[in-house]
């Protein structure tokens, strides 16, 4: 297992070591559960107690606590986190090149050594970059490439005509380059258009499990780069994201979408077709995009419109339904006051 000083950790998330920075940490750990071999972490005031009475050898923390640990001071507990707890737990790179007996290689197939290739797994007439890792039952179809230092777990599936970028990671049952749903009506029978574009995957984007991405009708459909995919993301064909997006899990977006940089979506944001979004625009979760956004900011609602504005319908909404409960009343006690109607 790694060992590193804390003040190796220090210099990794650019911190100020308070205590012994010479101190020996094997890994990361909740502050319950620490020992004097991992470092900690206090990402809110709420854990400042129970970091005073953690066993932990070093803590990461925004200020300086009264505690016998060694402290590594940050401004964003966070972001040191995920650095400090990916470099004892990195992502899987080949460094040995192993091909798996069972594995089916065409023999066109241009293998960059090293890789590593599981069991099961099916390459066509592709192009794999060295430091690749390959998990049991992946299929990678004719005329794809892979760039170098690829994630792909198991039971992923490229369609023909993939292009991958730089350490790009594929989360379990995914598909990608399926056909877009792409149909003619003639009277009541569907006629099926032939999907004759590719996708393309930018540098360093992850993509969760079980997520789809079908390949362009005529031109490719492109996942920019340093996007993030959650769980179950579907995007059809002909769909263009920007770089540096987010998308959580069960988002939507429907063909020819146009994206921009720095686009974030929450949870089941679906979108119409053929919409433009520009750059540095957030959508909550849950939310409905029926026509173009172009302006930055929050967007949020079914349709999606600006938050404040959003905001301020759902409080006239539930001020109507004071106002109807306070008339309701009112009535009935201007009935009660009335004089009965005279008898007949």
């Amino acid at each position: 297992m790694t060992t590193q000083t804390v003040a190796s950790l220090a210099s990794l998330v650019e911190g100020r070591v308070i205590g012994d920075g010479t101190l020996s940490i094997r890994g990361v750990a909740d502050l319950r559960s620490a020992g004097p071999q991992h470092i900690g972490f206090v990402r809110d005031v709420k854990y400042r107690d129970a970091a005073k009475l953690s066993s932990a050898g070093a803590l990461i923390t925004p200020i300086d606590l009264e505690t016998r640990a060694a402290q590594i001071l940050v401004a964003d507990v966070g972001l040191a986190f995920a650095k400090v707890a990916l470099h004892f737990h990195p992502l899987p790179r080949a460094v040995v090149h192993s091909v798996h007996k069972t594995a089916v290689v065409h023999p066109e197939a241009v293998l960059e050594e090293p890789l590593v290739i599981g069991p099961n797994v099916v390459i066509g007439r592709a192009r794999i970059g060295r430091g690749s890792v390959l998990m049991a039952g992946v299929s990678i179809g004719d005329g794809c490439q892979l760039a170098a230092d690829c994630v792909i777990f198991p039971n992923v599936v490229l369609y023909h005509g993939v292009t991958v970028g730089a350490r790009v990671v594929m989360h379990s049952g995914t598909v990608i380059g399926s056909d877009g749903f792409g149909y003619v009506r003639d009277d009541a029978t569907f006629h099926k258009v032939p999907q004759l574009g590719g996708v393309q995957i930018g540098d360093d984007v992850e993509i969760g499990a079980n997520c789809t991405i079908d390949r362009g009708a005529i031109g490719d459909t492109k996942i920019g780069a340093r996007n993030k995919l959650d769980n179950l993301c579907h995007f059809a064909h002909n769909c263009v994201t920007g770089e540096d997006c987010a998308f959580a899990a069960g988002a939507l977006i429907a063909g020819s979408t146009i994206i921009g940089n720095r686009v974030i979506m929450g949870g089941h944001v679906l979108t119409s077709g053929h919409l433009r979004v520009v750059d540095d625009v957030r959508v909550a979760g849950n939310s409905a995009l029926l026509r173009d956004i172009d302006k930055p900011g929050d967007y949020m609602g079914y349709p999606a419109q600006e938050k404040l504005r959003f905001l301020r319908q759902m409080k006239a909404v539930r001020e109507l339904v004071e106002m109807k409960k306070a008339f309701e009343a009112l009535s009935k006690r201007v009935e009660s006051l009335l004089p009965p109607p005279p008898s007949l």
